[in-house]
């Protein structure tokens, strides 16, 4: 809903609802990208560890898909996956 405001509302509706969502989407944003932030060692301090038996990739797939959206590289979840 906010993306089909955002680009078909009327410009009153759309900066009243970035006004209203932009700072949640901002703020759920930040927390994901810190929350798989790589460390010195390259590895996210989320990812590493579930699977002990297997190097996770580095950076992680969450960071990756985080990073590709903000950037807006166009690139598919699975060729990131």
């Amino acid at each position: 809903m906010i993306e089909g405001v955002a680009v078909e509302g009327d410009d009153r509706v759309a900066a009243d609802l970035a006004r209203a969502e932009v700072p949640l989407l901002v703020t759920a944003v930040r927390v994901l990208l810190e929350g798989h932030r790589p460390d010195a060692d390259g590895y996210c301090r989320t990812c590493w560890g579930r699977r002990w038996w297997q190097r996770p990739t580095v950076p992680c797939r969450q960071y990756l898909l985080a990073r590709t959206a903000l950037l807006d590289l166009g690139l598919d979840s699975r060729e990131v996956a």
